[in-house]
């Protein structure tokens, strides 16, 4: 494949998928028909599939993240532009891909009976990884696949620069606050959760546009 880099970080992240994937088959038969696959705003499962498509969507995907961000990256028109920040890039497939192996981990422990606060652990994962993301997203440089694509970033290098050279602190923070939230109540929680998604995605997105007009002005 073309511009192919393999990445520890992508072997720990498949390592890390298969050990996953291999907890969950064998105890496949333990499990009940159904396991949760979606944590809903209040902070609690609200949808439960087959246990065969919970396995099959959160570890085909684990497992095969890396591989399929390769793919992206081949097919992106500026694919040369990866070579500026290659260890960010890895870092962030194996940030994401450790998210979806948490999902699927604390899916199928609920499905053991197992007493955790399976749906708040995984919050807290995936606030890790915004954290994770947010200190390598000042380093990605402009592209069609990864980061704050608006029309105002794409447009002009030096907006995509600026916008997440600030996203990534925005990131690191809402990262933060979302760990913070696995930990509280319903409406709290939901308030937080709110509050950091604001932050990370809309906030830059306003940004972008703002300090493209400052350019241009």
């Amino acid at each position: 494949m073309e511009n192919f880099k393999w990445k520890w970080q992508d072997t720990v992240a498949v390592a890390a998928g298969l050990l996953t994937v291999g907890f969950a088959l064998v105890n496949y038969h333990r499990l009940p028909a159904q396991l949760p696959a979606h944590i809903g705003i209040s902070g609690e499962f609200d949808e439960f599939w087959k246990k065969s498509s919970v396995i099959l969507m959160f570890g085909g995907l684990g497992v095969l993240l890396p591989v399929l961000m390769q793919i992206t990256r081949s097919l992106d028109p500026k694919k040369e532009r990866y070579t500026k920040f290659e260890n960010a890039y890895a870092m962030i497939r194996l940030a994401v891909s450790l998210i979806i192996d948490s999902v699927l981990a604390v899916s199928v422990l609920y499905g053991l009976g197992i007493s955790l606060p399976g749906s708040r652990i995984a919050i807290a994962v995936l606030g890790a990884a915004f954290i994770v993301i947010g200190n390598y997203m000042p380093q990605v440089k402009d592209n069609y696949f990864l980061g704050v694509k608006t029309p105002w970033t794409l447009a002009s290098p030096e907006v995509w620069r600026r916008t997440h050279r600030l996203a990534g602190a925005l990131w690191l923070a809402a990262g933060i606050v979302i760990i913070i939230s696995a930990f509280l109540p319903g409406k709290w929680f939901t308030f937080t959760m709110i509050a950091a998604l604001l932050l990370a995605v809309v906030f830059p997105c306003v940004y972008s546009w703002a300090a493209y007009r400052r350019l241009r002005v």
